[in-house]
């Protein structure tokens, strides 16, 4: 089955999606939550943001670490995105008021940073004045910013606020052009999965493994991963060791968490666990019915209208043996990353209370994750599954539809 996908959907071709709508209709979502909380303006740093309100990305990795580009939103009309000079003109194609970014980060301006911060701080004034009429707006979202930075916007006299909740609320609800997109990633994040899968074999290591996917992935159009989650063999007891020179051993397990920025940045995130050869101990099949029985559980409870709480207090039960190295969530959203809704194991409220739980319920367009993580304390293997859903108007699509392994199902799941 996985050999018959991967040819009938191995093509290059660019994703079939108005990008001009596509803008337009997350600005849009930006701009509505900002005019329910009265907000003036959004300044956003990180890259993620700025891609989401104005469609832009350049050099994503670097530009995490380098506030070399911002992006100035108000609460109507255009964005001004100030970008890294020399890619400027990239930025000018799509909004031809965009700027030149002033850089103040102490790393490239070094004794000029407090003066190169404030005059930064002041050409923001002006654009909130100008968007507010005379009057400074009372507000200024601020997503990520240095201490340079927020102390010259406290002295030019702007209030400034968090912007997250903002920029999440107005990612939380897929449009139709993103849906097109997430559809995209998990077509290449399979493709991907498939050629790692075969490249499983005695002697190859997690990094030539890990090597295999990103090969693929990067072939068809993704960018690139948040984690290097692939782990073999004992390093697969506790999850979250990342790929190494450790070589596949007969009877290994192989998990991958994919994580994978696809075109256009949007995420694909779905999990499996394979093993080297045909034979698979007693062990990883019961971990292994665990983690399938969990997210299967769960995944039939995800339906419109369903409250978060509801979802957190009547999540299926597991053996307590799996608790203590359970995974960190049971479920969350995504879309260009990790979002909301982050949704607790009910055993983990025994610790933390249930003031935890968000607020909120399930609603179409929402893209989540159900997830989870079997591996016992002082165990030598561990079984990582995760599966990708949409939430749609009558109930719940399963995304990810990369085939379980059947070497743990032979008897273990009905």
């Amino acid at each position: 089955m996985i050999q018959t996908l991967q040819r009938e959907s191995r093509t290059l071709a660019e994703p079939a999606v108005n990008f001009e709508v596509l803008r337009r209709d997350r600005l849009a979502n930006v701009q509505r939550e900002m005019a329910r909380r009265d907000m003036g303006g959004l300044l956003l740093l990180n890259p993620v943001n700025i891609r989401y309100a104005t469609g832009i990305s350049v050099m994503h990795s670097w530009t995490s670490v380098n506030m070399a580009r911002y992006a100035f939103v108000p609460v109507s009309g255009d964005p001004t995105l100030f970008e890294y000079g020399h890619a400027l003109f990239r930025a000018q194609r799509v909004w031809p008021n965009a700027r030149v970014a002033k850089t103040w980060q102490y790393r490239f301006s070094q004794h000029e940073a407090v003066n190169r911060a404030n005059d930064w701080a002041s050409d923001l004034r002006e654009l909130l004045k100008d968007c507010s009429g005379t009057q400074l707006s009372p507000r200024l979202g601020i997503d990520t910013i240095d201490f340079y930075g927020f102390r010259a916007l406290e002295e030019a006299g702007i209030a400034v606020c968090d912007a997250d909740e903002i920029m999440q609320q107005a990612r939380l609800i897929k449009t139709q052009e993103e849906i097109t997109l997430l559809r995209e990633s998990y077509r290449v994040a399979h493709l991907a999965v498939a050629d790692m899968e075969r490249a499983i074999k005695p002697g190859v290591t997690e990094n030539e493994l890990l090597a295999v996917f990103y090969s693929t992935m990067l072939a068809h159009g993704a960018e690139h991963s948040s984690t290097r989650l692939l782990a073999t063999g004992s390093n697969t007891n506790p999850w979250f060791n990342e790929a190494g020179y450790r070589q596949v051993e007969p009877g290994d397990v192989v998990g991958i968490d994919t994580d994978m920025i696809g075109p256009e940045g949007y995420l694909c995130d779905f999990s499996r666990t394979f093993v080297c050869g045909d034979k698979t101990n007693h062990e990883q099949r019961e971990n292994y019915k665990v983690a399938y029985d969990f997210i299967h559980s769960t995944i039939d409870m995800l339906k419109p209208g369903v409250a978060y709480r509801d979802i957190c207090l009547k999540s299926p039960n597991f053996s307590p043996d799996y608790e203590q190295l359970a995974y960190s969530c049971m479920l969350h959203g995504i879309g260009m990353d990790d979002e909301p809704p982050f949704l607790p194991y009910r055993h983990a409220l025994n610790h933390v209370g249930e003031s935890v739980i968000p607020e909120g319920v399930l609603e179409p367009g929402m893209m989540l994750c159900v997830e989870f993580y079997a591996g016992k304390r002082g165990g030598r293997d561990g079984v990582k599954l995760e599966e990708q859903v949409l939430i749609t108007e009558t109930g719940s699509e399963l995304i990810s539809t990369y085939e379980l392994d059947s070497r743990f199902l032979r008897g273990s799941i009905a």
